[in-house]
């Protein structure tokens, strides 16, 4: 644990007016939970659907660019495993 954390909780043991650290947000062990387990362990996406999708959606009128320059981000994100 940061020293930080340890210093803060020193305070708040006592000092009345300082509130205890809110807790960790990453687990102890390194592994991870909740939606950060979902992306590193998500399945994999259909090919056809990520080649044609945004080609598809520049059909959509008005706002097709966008929605194109949209998915194209986000199958950027969703195919780099470092997240």
């Amino acid at each position: 644990m940061r020293i930080s954390y340890r210093i803060h909780e020193w305070l708040a043991d006592h000092i009345s007016w300082v509130q205890y650290p809110k807790p960790r947000l990453r687990s102890l062990s390194g592994h991870p939970h909740g939606f950060r387990a979902w992306w590193a362990h998500r399945p994999p996406i259909n090919r056809f659907v990520a080649i044609f999708g945004p080609t598809a959606l520049l059909f959509v009128p008005r706002i097709g660019v966008y929605l194109t320059i949209c998915s194209i981000l986000f199958l950027f994100a969703y195919f780099n495993r470092r997240w």
